[in-house]
């Protein structure tokens, strides 16, 4: 991941990061991508199996996110863009994955055995078949509905920031 390009940006506000990086300052932009790389790689992470997938939709993200700067409205907040943004991502990354591979194979192929080196083999197994249930749970969800409750329960986003990331009426979301 991308270390922190200077300590002048440190205590910078996302709006003048955007500015600066909107008026070409490269280096506003690394900042911002310092500042939210492992938040989003972990909200990713959640929804999907495999660690590389994750940071692939999130290099996909920043990409666009830069590719698209100029059309952020300075209104809303950098990271719910950036996270939407993330979201149409996964998306694409998940419908061009279908068109080559079968899910079955890359979950057998790149779900790798993270383990902590203090825990028990019995709470390891534990810990395991807990993830591997919730993930089976999410996948047997539709997207729209997978999206909120990833945004709820692990963002822990409100209702009204969730409705504004999905462009959809905060009904729709309860």
């Amino acid at each position: 991941m991308l270390q922190s390009t200077s300590k002048k940006y440190e205590n910078v506000s996302d709006r003048d990061l955007i500015e600066a990086a909107q008026s070409g300052d490269r280096n506003g932009f690394e900042q911002l991508v310092y500042r939210y790389q492992d938040r989003l790689f972990v909200s990713i992470r959640n929804s999907v199996d495999c660690p590389i997938m994750a940071e692939d939709i999130v290099q996909e993200a920043f990409l666009r996110a830069f590719q698209y700067l100029d059309s952020f409205k300075l209104e809303s907040e950098f990271y719910t863009w950036l996270y939407r943004i993330a979201l149409n991502s996964r998306f694409t990354y998940f419908r061009r994955l279908k068109k080559t591979l079968s899910l079955e194979s890359v979950e057998d192929e790149s779900i790798p055995n993270r383990t902590q080196s203090w825990e028990s083999p019995t709470r390891r197994v534990e810990r395991d078949e807990q993830q591997h249930q919730v993930r089976d749970a999410l996948a047997r969800l539709e997207d729209h509905h997978r999206s909120i409750l990833m945004l709820r329960e692990f963002e822990e986003f409100d209702y009204q920031k969730i409705a504004t990331i999905l462009d959809v009426k905060i009904g729709t979301v309860r």
